[in-house]
């Protein structure tokens, strides 16, 4: 008898700090998915290897800022400062912007556009800077563009710029608000190599295989990323396919970024990010 309340009195015990331990889990989860990763800035570093890259432009270095949503919770102008900073410790060669720099957000934030693209004009690097629309950044109308001629950076609208006679970038307008053909808009020349911005990943399903790399945003990566589940909502019909990083589809390479903003003012296994990507031929 005294065995069995000794059993029962163990296990009461056992529940009871099985229940706290989970309790403090969820507390902890709680504070890091609030105010912990969404005010964090990690820089990503990868190297990747193209199958139809120019073997000239070997190393290139590219910085990828994406989903920047000034105004919003946790991006105000010293978080984009720090970005800013942070692409430019590095060095890259090219910096490309890929969308949703939001117009509705700068509009509300009280923000003047000549302190954006003041920041924004301090992006450095050898082969320029150059930026697409995102979904976000067509209402209300002209802010963006604004800020990007303030700040002296190129804005591509299904239109190429030639880097050199061997390396173009071409960019696309947003998926949601512009239908578009990759294989009539982008036409194949060979020995020149191809990187492609397009704000939203799922344009990459029906890329052309000369299509070097493209590179996108859009997603933030879920926000929220529960491990061994995946996000619970990413803003792609191909869903966890398309989360974030590096994709390899038929040969094809897409690279998504997780951006820096948070719109649900969660992160969560998904810090904010900007990355500096390294790309060699696999030849």
């Amino acid at each position: 008898m005294h065995v069995f309340f000794g059993y029962n009195t163990f296990m009461k015990m056992l529940i009871k700090k099985i229940f706290i331990f989970l309790l403090i889990l969820l507390v902890l989860a709680l504070i890091d998915m609030t105010v912990i990763e969404p005010n964090l800035l990690v820089l990503k570093q990868e190297n990747l290897f193209l199958p139809f890259w120019n073997k000239k432009f070997d190393g290139y270095k590219i910085g990828i800022v994406s989903d920047l949503h000034v105004g919003t919770h946790f991006v105000d102008l010293k978080k984009l400062r720090k970005v800013v900073d942070k692409i430019n410790s590095q060095s890259p060669d090219l910096i490309v912007l890929l969308g949703d720099l939001d117009a509705r957000a700068v509009y509300y934030s009280g923000y003047d556009p000549k302190e954006i693209a003041a920041i924004l004009s301090d992006f450095k690097a050898r082969n320029g800077v150059y930026a697409i629309l995102g979904n976000h950044d067509y209402e209300p109308d002209k802010i963006i563009k604004e800020i990007y001629s303030l700040a002296n950076i190129s804005v591509l609208e299904n239109e190429e710029v030639y880097i050199n006679k061997n390396l173009r970038v071409y960019g696309f307008k947003d998926l949601w608000h512009y239908l578009s053909n990759p294989s009539q808009n982008i036409k194949k020349i060979n020995g020149v190599s191809t990187l492609v911005l397009s704000h939203n990943p799922d344009l990459f399903s029906i890329m052309p295989e000369f299509a070097d790399i493209t590179l996108s945003g859009h997603t933030h990566g879920g926000e929220v990323y529960i491990p061994f589940l995946g996000a619970p909502f990413i803003p792609s019909e191909f869903g966890q396919l398309y989360r974030k990083g590096h994709v390899v589809e038929n040969g094809r390479h897409l690279y998504i970024s997780g951006g820096v903003a948070s719109l649900s003012r969660l992160r969560f296994f998904n810090p904010p990010e900007i990355s500096i990507l390294k790309l060699y031929s696999s030849k």
